[in-house]
């Protein structure tokens, strides 16, 4: 036994002092270090090939922000990614959301459009990154952005300079975008070459959704067997504030955006394989309005309150997928950041009483969910 073990302390030692040796080397040798980094950088590089992932006849949702304004160094703001049919469409654009797309080594170049649910800055943030990346990426044709068109109203809060605010629909979001990224598109054209930059890969083109009723889909995209609809949903004060039913071979995903519980969402999720359903837990909320008051921050305290009133509890939007029959409900659009497994747990307080037999799972950055057609399969992986 004596010398086993000396034999083993021995083999450990020789590994121990290989490791160092070889450590040595990398750290002192220039072109061993360029030979580990070149290794790297080509196991890491994009090809040149069409991604299997466009031709896998499947939809993919991957979810590229799923936290809220709150600051959550693991979410990034609102957004989605639906893959099928050769197509990405993204559905809104939040603030750190173009990072975690990159960070998925998905094609950029095959995003051929945006869908905005709303106009609130969470969910349009990163509208600029994701079309001068795309289009660095390979994207050709103009990207098409689709959102709310403004409602006029008759009055509107203004500042002491007479400057009325809320007069902006998507249209005048992607123009504004689109001024602040026109100098960075010629700078890169004049660098690069336009045989290797197209310019009409630099546009941004603004759709404006013509408001549906309530009880209506209003079809926005539909190329290669994608179709995505929009339907209206209550973000009041926000309107119009849009959710989106997406389908493709016999498969059915159901966006809620930002919304209070409306019938809306329910309407349009019926049998639906997939409901990505905001959520923002009351009552830590309210704890976290409490605290802010109790520490002298009113400010902060009140508006952390009025956020419950236009959103909808992980509960109630267990009770639409419940209702529904939804395969599997997601959340998204946490609310609040849930940096342990305690808050986690609090989080999820009555989801699954209220939720029954039904899949239920917290979405996280870089996750994603496959959807094979002629199937009932609902498959999540993970391409953090």
């Amino acid at each position: 036994m004596k010398k086993i073990t000396k034999i083993v302390a021995a083999v450990a030692g020789t590994a121990v002092v290989a490791a160092i040796v070889g450590l040595g080397v990398v750290w002192t040798v220039p072109s061993v270090q360029d030979g580990v980094m070149t290794r790297m950088l080509k196991a890491r590089a994009p090809s040149g090939a069409v991604n299997p992932i466009l031709e896998d006849g499947q939809m993919h949702v991957f979810f590229c922000g799923t936290g809220s304004p709150m600051p959550d160094p693991t979410r990034a703001n609102a957004c989605s990614a639906v893959i099928a049919g050769g197509h990405i469409v993204i559905i809104d654009t939040g603030p750190g959301s173009w990072a975690k797309f990159a960070r998925s080594r998905l094609p950029a170049g095959a995003i051929d459009a945006v869908l905005l649910t709303h106009l609130h800055s969470d969910h349009i943030g990163d509208l600029g990154e994701f079309a001068v990346q795309s289009w660095i990426a390979g994207r050709k044709t103009p990207l098409d952005i689709w959102g709310p068109a403004h409602l006029p109203e008759p009055t509107k809060a203004a500042d002491d300079n007479g400057r009325h605010f809320g007069t902006s629909g998507t249209l005048d979001v992607v123009k504004g975008f689109a001024l602040a990224y026109d100098a960075d598109a010629a700078y890169r054209i004049d660098h690069h070459g336009a045989d290797y930059l197209i310019p009409n890969g630099a546009d941004m083109v603004g759709h404006e959704i013509p408001t549906p009723k309530i009880d209506e889909l209003v079809t926005v995209y539909d190329k290669d067997g994608l179709k995505i609809s929009a339907f209206l949903v209550d973000h009041s004060p926000v309107e119009p504030a849009y959710g989106y039913r997406a389908e493709y071979k016999g498969r059915v995903v159901v966006f809620s955006g930002d919304t209070k519980k409306t019938e809306s969402v329910a309407r349009f999720s019926k049998d639906a394989d997939v409901l990505v359903h905001e959520a923002l837990n009351n009552h830590m909320t309210q704890l976290i309005s409490d605290a802010l008051k109790e520490v002298g921050n009113d400010r902060l305290g009140k508006m952390a309150h009025d956020t419950i009133n236009y959103h909808t509890s992980p509960v109630e939007a267990a009770q639409i997928a419940n209702e529904d029959g939804v395969k599997l409900l997601v959340f998204s659009h946490i609310v609040p950041p849930l940096p342990t497994a305690l808050s986690e747990h609090m989080f999820m307080r009555g989801v699954a009483d209220a939720r029954g037999k039904g899949d239920t799972k917290i979405a996280y950055d870089g996750m994603m969910v496959s959807l094979a057609g002629g199937s009932d399969k609902v498959v999540v992986s993970d391409l953090r």
